[in-house]
């Protein structure tokens, strides 16, 4: 319902709501409308005391208003604080020391903290990187179009061989319903039906359609795709911390199992429960479990894993 004129959904279902991100106050369409077409006015909200333009009214996306400021305001500081890693040299403590800054930003505008010093801040940055942050919303820009052609290209491509592979099949079924009909008519009127059935086997292999041939030269294509080379769009591998195996490749465990020297009660009772027994449990099953995860790693050198991951790794480059 509209607090403004009361206009309910369940009576006019076609209305339609609008916020203004000065405010975010839900007022309908019409109110908008009756309300600000003469110009600026003050928001109709009892006790808001906010200015606002028609033009500055928008759709309400999400239903949580604070989900909707939220959304608003980043795109608002992104716009402005739009570096990438590359304008750090690579260097990812630089860049997440620059990516916090902007999430105080946000913060700060979204919560109502130090507002005043927090926008003066804003147009600092704005009016002292015109010309980087024009530069990066250039950039931003190529990299969606690039990314736009490079999938509606995988888009027609996977579409030609969907409808190759269906002609392949349609003409693998023809081929078939021909042989079997061809060896049937043969052997009508000859006797060897081995020498028979080899020659129509061959004269279907001959068979090999311009449809088959195209769909080889488009997986080429998709394989050696021209926009994930020219335009660097493959995925990007991030570089990941060695990690050492843990010991998991120690083929002779660190200890040994002997169920004599312990006792457990409660084990011992699901042991003989009927539908513990059904479903294959076995108490040495839960001890060495518990016993490898314990012993894991004891024998691990760091030193030696790394050598052996760095020369695995040299050995598949």
């Amino acid at each position: 319902m509209c607090p403004i004129c009361k206009t309910d959904r369940y009576l006019s279902p076609d209305v339609k709501f609008l916020v203004n991100p000065e405010c975010y106050h839900k007022i309908c369409e019409s109110c908008v409308d009756r309300i600000f077409s003469l110009g600026p006015a003050q928001c109709p909200y009892k006790g808001c005391d906010k200015i606002l333009r028609k033009n500055k009214f928008k759709t309400q996306i999400f239903d949580d208003v604070g989900v909707e400021k939220e959304v608003d305001i980043r795109k608002r500081v992104f716009n402005v604080f739009n570096k990438q890693l590359d304008d750090f040299d690579g260097n990812t403590d630089e860049y997440n020391k620059y990516l916090e800054e902007v999430e105080d930003i946000v913060l700060n505008l979204d919560k109502g903290i130090d507002v005043q010093k927090t926008e003066e801040k804003l147009r600092t940055y704005e009016e002292l990187n015109k010309q980087l942050i024009m530069t990066n919303i250039e950039r931003n820009k190529q990299d969606l179009e690039s990314f736009e052609q490079r999938q509606q290209f995988e888009k027609e491509m996977k579409m030609k061989k969907r409808t190759l592979e269906r002609q392949i099949e349609e003409e693998e079924r023809m081929n078939n319903e021909w042989a079997k009909r061809e060896i049937v008519n043969r052997l009508s009127s000859a006797d060897d039906a081995t020498d028979i059935i080899e020659g129509v086997k061959n004269t279907v292999k001959l068979k090999k359609s311009s449809a088959r041939r195209k769909l080889e030269e488009l997986n080429r294509v998709l394989k050696n795709n021209p926009y994930s080379a020219a335009n660097n769009s493959g995925p990007r591998k991030d570089a990941v911390p060695f990690t050492p195996f843990n010991g998991d490749r120690d083929i002779t465990p660190k200890y040994t199992y002997d169920e004599a020297l312990y006792n457990d009660p409660f084990i011992q009772d699901l042991k003989d429960r009927k539908e513990f027994i059904a479903s294959g449990f076995r108490p040495d099953y839960v001890y060495k479990r518990v016993l490898t995860e314990a012993f894991m790693g004891l024998g691990c050198v760091l030193s030696d894993e790394l050598q052996a991951s760095q020369m695995a790794t040299s050995q598949t480059s």
